[in-house]
């Protein structure tokens, strides 16, 4: 009876501690977004399900992922257009760091630059 006790305990306790963690780690991604505009030319693009990632050099030889998608540049107000890679184009949006150190942008407003 101790040993089941014992053992229940020690799964409430990893589940309960488990939950808070990731709930932390969300939080600290959420508070390090902030909205940018970059221009830059278009390297390469990867396809996905609703939209594309296109990576963007911009002037200052800094490399951005912009995930650019149907579904966030409608809850914007703003137009879905597909670009290919060697076009320059203008995105708006907020952004975030991963652990290696690449800017990603969710795109919330989409500009060609001629």
């Amino acid at each position: 009876m101790k040993n089941l006790v014992l053992a229940f305990f020690t799964v409430t306790t990893l589940v309960t501690t488990g939950c808070v963690c990731k709930k932390n780690k969300v939080e600290t991604t959420e508070q390090n977004q902030e909205n940018v505009t970059v221009t830059g030319k278009i390297t390469a693009i990867t396809n996905g399900k609703d939209g594309y990632t296109a990576v963007l050099q911009a002037a200052d030889k800094k490399l951005y992922n912009a995930t650019i998608s149907r579904i966030n540049l409608q809850k914007s107000g703003s137009e879905y257009k597909r670009y290919e890679e060697g076009e320059t184009i203008t995105v708006s949006g907020s952004t975030w760091v991963d652990t290696e150190g690449l800017t990603y942008i969710t795109v919330t407003e989409l500009q060609s630059t001629l």
